[in-house]
């Protein structure tokens, strides 16, 4: 009998610890299938974080001072570059750098404006479709603008983008010469001038004139045929 009590009691134990090993083994599965979504769920979350705003597009830059900027933007990763215009009265062209992060978007435009190169900082942030924010334009010896801009993407293609129309500076006159060939010429085949001829008074020579016969003898007439 005892016995008997012995095999029940060791068959529940039997039974009990297999239903425990197996909840044990649920509870591990389980506690890897959370660990994997918890994984999953940080990896997409910082994914979403890290990806930067596409800034490819066309964009109008309006600035406080007036100036009406067209920017055409490439990005690779969170870098920015492209080219940028000025059509107005005295048009330019020029490049433009920057970076975006998060929703901050730094650029540097250098602008060639006749001869000379001029940067103008840009520093904004962008929000639904439009980057707003300051600007600075800067000569060797440090900012000589500033003010607040806003810019509007108006292409999402940029590759139509064309360069402003700078017209040629005209070439400096040449200086007046003279035409020293002509002047020559001209010298040379102008007459001289002849000198007043002197009037010779014979009165005031009579006297030598007529001391002596010979003086008075027309030439090709000799002595001899005068007195033969």
């Amino acid at each position: 009998m005892l016995m008997r009590f012995l095999s029940i009691g060791l068959l529940f134990a039997l039974i009990i610890g297999a239903g425990m090993c197996e909840d044990q083994a649920d509870g591990a599965e389980n506690a890897t299938v959370s660990m994997e979504n918890i994984t999953e769920n940080a990896t997409s979350n910082v994914t979403a974080e890290v990806a930067p705003l596409s800034l490819q597009y066309i964009w109008s830059v309006s600035l406080s001072s007036g100036e009406q900027i067209t920017m055409a933007l490439n990005q690779s990763g969170s870098e920015l570059f492209g080219s940028a215009k000025y059509e107005g009265a005295e048009p330019w062209n020029g490049v433009v750098v920057g970076t975006v992060n998060g929703t901050s978007v730094d650029l540097v435009l250098t602008a060639l404006k006749g001869r000379t190169l001029v940067p103008i900082v840009l520093k904004g942030s962008y929000s639904e479709d439009t980057i707003t924010g300051t600007y600075s334009v800067y000569s060797p010896t440090g900012p000589v603008d500033n003010g607040k801009f806003t810019a509007m993407w108006i292409n999402p293609d940029t590759s139509v983008y064309t360069p402003a129309v700078i017209a040629e500076a005209a070439p400096p006159a040449p200086a007046a010469q003279t035409n020293v060939t002509e002047t020559e010429q001209t010298t040379a085949t102008k007459p001289t001038q002849l000198s007043k001829r002197e009037f010779f008074d014979v009165t005031e020579k009579k006297e030598e004139i007529f001391s002596s016969p010979a003086s008075i003898i027309p030439p090709g007439i000799g002595m001899g045929a005068g007195l033969s």
